[in-house]
């Protein structure tokens, strides 16, 4: 059986472990509840899987980021040289 809060719900509002396990919940699963709870109010009201969710996103977005200067930066040597190689053949 699944507690779901609703969006406005402070963590005053969750229901006790033991309201939870009256209701039909294991002991695990209130205690995982419970700790989801006080994660996301102490935790800056993001639980555990969803801070490592952004910093997977932060990070292919980094990787994204510093392969495109990558590649901007080898288009711009090669503009360099092919300007280069025009002067001298020019010098011809």
């Amino acid at each position: 059986m699944a507690y779901q809060t609703g969006l406005n719900a402070s963590a005053r509002s969750l229901p006790t472990k033991q309201d939870l396990i009256s209701r039909g919940m294991s002991d695990a699963e209130a205690q995982e509840l419970i700790d989801a709870g006080l994660s996301r109010e102490y935790g800056g009201g993001m639980s555990q899987a969803e801070l490592q969710d952004f910093e997977n996103l932060i990070g292919r977005l980094e990787t994204s980021k510093l392969r495109q200067l990558s590649g901007q930066s080898r288009a711009r040597q090669r503009e360099t040289f092919a300007g280069g190689l025009a002067n001298m053949m020019g010098n011809f």
